[in-house]
């Protein structure tokens, strides 16, 4: 793999990381999120006009998808602030961001594809992390702890169904990009999006709550806008001379990431036992991304 490509890939992962971990830290993690991808298109929008401005793209036929990704994003981005609301990020961030496990699966299970040797042990490998992420010891006892935490313990279910979310706009946005220019799609699916997250904000949030996270935590939301839109860079120019199975392999590193800072910052438990489930995971997720 090219090095100025990991180099990027890698600084990318960070950043994600990071605003997972400073959305873990936000007082309402709904608000905050609002806020930081409402900056992020505020960012964006130069770029786009002038895309648009000089023809680069169009957006003919664009909108159907876009809803449906917006959408995506949507539950995305809902679920996983319920579950760093109820846990630990280094606990759900693995589990949601193991989509390109279940992505695999889907594809092999229903759209005939042949499983490899690598991509069958990196399907084994995500597995196990994803399973064992939730075990407070390597006992036989515990073994039955994570399918308990599914019906007891509100993080894992939020955190799974994040999972469902990400898996779900990972389909949908690869069909879009084979459509149309990322630039502007990247644009377009947020401003759905932010539509539900808005109506969801009216109805379940006092009239302040925007208000009041923003007066709170304005910093953290300034940088999570720019790391959300540099980062997306980043990938875009990684994917511009290097292969896409290696660059989408490579940036599930935020999975260690992220439970490092959990673990390091954030003092969450089980930190051993997580820290070699998330590298368990992002071997797993690397094997099937350089074989999807």
């Amino acid at each position: 793999m090219n090095t100025t490509a990991v180099f990027l890939v890698l600084i990318s992962a960070a950043m994600h990381a990071v605003r997972n971990y400073l959305t873990k830290t936000a007082q309402d993690k709904q608000a905050f999120v609002w806020w930081y991808e409402l900056l992020g298109l505020a960012f964006f929008a130069p770029l786009f006009a002038y895309g648009l401005w000089q023809q680069v793209f169009t957006l003919h036929h664009i909108w159907p998808i876009a809803i449906l990704s917006g959408l995506f994003h949507f539950l995305y981005w809902l679920w996983l602030s319920h579950s760093l609301q109820a846990g630990d990020l280094s606990h759900v961030y693995p589990i949601s961001r193991s989509a390109p496990a279940l992505v695999f699966l889907i594809a092999v299970a229903f759209m005939g594809e042949d499983v490899s040797w690598p991509g069958a042990v990196g399907i084994l490998l995500a597995g196990l992390g994803v399973y064992s992420i939730s075990l407070e010891r390597l006992t036989f006892g515990a073994l039955a702890q994570p399918l308990r935490n599914l019906r007891s313990d509100a993080a894992t279910r939020y955190a799974f169904l994040t999972l469902i979310a990400v898996t779900g706009y990972s389909i949908v946005d690869k069909q879009a990009v084979m459509r149309f220019h990322p630039v502007a799609f990247a644009f377009i699916y947020p401003w759905f999006s932010m539509a539900l997250l808005s109506g969801y904000m009216a109805l379940a949030k006092k009239g302040d709550a925007l208000r009041r996270e923003w007066r709170t935590n304005r910093l953290a939301i300034l940088i999570c806008g720019v790391l959300g839109i540099f980062g997306y860079f980043l990938i875009l120019t990684a994917l511009s001379f290097e292969r896409i199975s290696y660059v989408v392999g490579l940036r599930q590193i935020s999975i260690v990431f992220s439970v490092l800072l959990g673990v390091v910052l954030l003092k969450e438990r089980h930190g051993r036992q997580r820290v070699i489930s998330s590298v368990m995971i992002f071997i797993g997720v690397y094997l099937i991304a350089r074989v999807g």
